[in-house]
């Protein structure tokens, strides 16, 4: 399985060694920072490469320059003689990690909101909303958006 996507457009100019190179140099990105390449297209001496750095455990990203370095380090020692442009995406994170109990006992104390409330807006049963509230039962990303756009009104 190809760590690099598109990785088979460089099949005209690298042989099937130097490509599992490639990809292997790319593996070790992604094991350890969640990064992840994207070959877009390649011309005769040049190539456009996508790097998008996903969630991560620790909570670390890198910046759009770093993401642009550590392309530069995979591919440009494997590839000489090409001109490499890369376009770096960031991690954002989304707006709903915010949520969790803390944070739901909070809004529902400003906003003056009971479970049995949410309960009767939403359609979701009381008790699965009273664990998600005191932390009984962790929260799904989907629980966590219902609940991120139930109190930003």
């Amino acid at each position: 399985m190809n760590i690099i996507k598109g990785i088979e457009r460089f099949s005209n100019q690298l042989s099937k060694e130097q490509m599992e190179e490639l990809d292997a140099a790319a593996e070790v990105h992604q094991s350890q920072s969640n990064i992840e390449f994207t070959v877009l297209n390649v011309e005769e001496n040049s190539v456009n490469i996508e790097v998008v750095q996903s969630q991560t455990r620790s909570g670390k990203y890198a910046t759009a320059a770093a993401l642009e370095k550590k392309s530069h380090e995979v591919f440009d020692k494997r590839l000489p003689g090409f001109s490499v442009q890369v376009m770096p995406l960031t991690y954002h994170a989304s707006p709903t990690s915010v949520v969790n109990p803390l944070w739901l006992d909070q809004k529902m104390k400003q906003k003056g909101v009971r479970i049995k409330q949410i309960a009767f807006e939403t359609g979701v049963d009381r008790e699965s909303i009273a664990e998600w509230v005191t932390g009984k039962r962790s929260m799904s990303q989907i629980v966590k958006a219902m609940f991120y756009f139930y109190f930003s009104n």
